[in-house]
């Protein structure tokens, strides 16, 4: 070998051993597997459609923390008018920090005592920008009558927006003692879940216009003056434009909002991320973020390809004779387009979406709709239950045959008999004229 082509050698070698790592993580990063963030559980969706673009573990139920207050102001804004008084009550005294009453009153000497009375619009603000715990208790008992009846309301209201894995046992997300006398977090949910309640709260008016401020001065008992800062500080930075915060030692820290980036929206939430930093499920939100809004869907599934069987019947011959049934491929007519992530490649479901069965009138279509689903998003592409005209006459040939042979036979009888007819006449005709001469 000589030196030239020693040297080509070398540097072809060399610059495979270094693009090939880069190729491979730009290839991983398709599908978000390349994102390395410290939450357990993780969802981006397309806030219009329903379309999870990127997820971690988001299927799996982690505890909710504050972000249960999105459920408290949903019911709340559902049953309440931002003028309507308010009471603070003994159960909202007893609520450990954050509240309104120790953090925001002793400042300036001041406490709440049960009984004081706020606006709807001050409590909704406390709620969810100061995340006040004793707020929580102030809606559970005006809306709920109690923390068990506002529970059960919760429950009921999660189950009619489909949320099957969500739980609620208190309005504001704290722990509560279990059996064996130790505090336990109650309140959870699944990271996609939760990015639906976020959607529903949020398009409630008086929850988004809430979630949107920074900070708030509101006149508390005493006419006392306080600012209420929003704790979501990631407002404003990345597109982020309303969410809600959450932290307990066993949920980790929480964040699930609204994003919206180059005119499109999408929901984000994280579960369960470092308990120790404040900022860790920002970042996290963060990254999942850039990689959404630049990831492409990719084929799912290939034009031409099965993806799936249909039953049909029909009459042998058309309009009459005994029915019979057939099932017929399903077969794409166009490639369908996801996003490359666990939940679109294990759930998709792709269905006809159509209620004819009668195979002659499905063989005369040139295509059908079909439904590609995965959760809540539904999508349409072309398709085509794979059944000819051709194929059902094949499928009959002995019977069609026979019945052709028998209609033949019948014809062949019907002529010899008008045959017969005829010549019997004839000779009766020549019989008269002999007879007449």
């Amino acid at each position: 070998m000589t030196k030239r082509k020693l040297f080509k050698t070398i540097t072809l070698a060399l610059s495979i051993a270094l693009l090939t790592p880069f190729a491979n993580k730009v290839q991983a990063k398709e599908d978000g597997s390349s994102i390395n963030i410290v939450s357990q559980a993780a969802i981006v969706m397309d806030y219009d459609t329903g379309e999870i673009i990127y997820e971690k573990n988001a299927n799996e139920k982690k505890f909710l923390a504050s972000t249960t207050k999105l459920m408290t102001s949903l019911l709340f804004a559902e049953h309440n008018k931002k003028t309507d008084t308010i009471t603070y009550t003994e159960s909202a005294k007893i609520q450990p920090p954050y509240t309104l009453d120790s953090e925001k009153m002793k400042p300036y000497g001041k406490s709440f005592k049960v009984g004081d009375t706020l606006s709807a619009d001050i409590v909704m603000k406390g709620l969810l920008l100061f995340s006040g715990n004793d707020a929580a208790y102030m809606i559970s008992d005006a809306v709920g009558g109690s923390k068990e009846g506002f529970a059960k309301m919760m429950n009921d209201r999660a189950k009619q927006l489909g949320l099957d894995n969500t739980h609620f046992e208190n309005p504001n997300g704290l722990p509560e003692k279990s059996s064996d006398g130790k505090e336990h977090d109650v309140n959870y949910s699944t990271a996609y879940e939760l990015a639906l309640l976020t959607k529903a709260a949020y398009e409630n008016d008086w929850v988004k216009e809430t979630v949107q401020l920074h900070n708030a001065d509101v006149i508390l008992p005493g006419n006392t003056r306080v600012k209420l800062e929003n704790r979501n500080t990631e407002l404003g930075k990345n597109g982020n434009i309303g969410g809600k915060t959450g932290i307990t030692d066993e949920a980790g820290t929480c964040f699930s909002g609204v994003y919206e980036r180059n005119g499109k929206k999408y929901l984000a939430a994280v579960l369960k991320s470092d308990r120790n930093s404040d900022s860790k499920r920002f970042e996290d939100i963060d990254a999942i973020m850039d990689y959404s809004e630049n990831a492409n869907r990719e084929v799912y599934k290939k034009s031409g390809e099965e993806v799936g069987t249909a039953e049909l019947q029909y009459k042998m011959f058309k309009f009459f004779g005994p029915t019979k049934t057939i099932t017929a491929p399903i077969v794409l007519k166009e490639d369908v387009m996801l996003y490359n992530n666990s939940i679109n490649n294990n759930e998709a479901v792709i269905n006809v979406n159509s209620e004819e069965n009668d195979a002659w009138k499905v063989a005369s279509e040139d295509s059908t709709k079909l439904t590609v689903s995965v959760k809540q998003f539904s999508t349409d592409v072309k398709g085509k239950v794979d059944v000819s005209t051709g194929s059902l006459i094949k499928a009959n040939i002995i019977p069609y045959i026979a019945l052709l042979a028998v209609v033949i036979i019948a014809i062949v009888l019907v002529l010899a008999i008008v045959k017969m007819i005829k010549n019997s006449g004839k000779k009766k005709r020549k019989s008269y004229k002999r007879r007449r001469y």
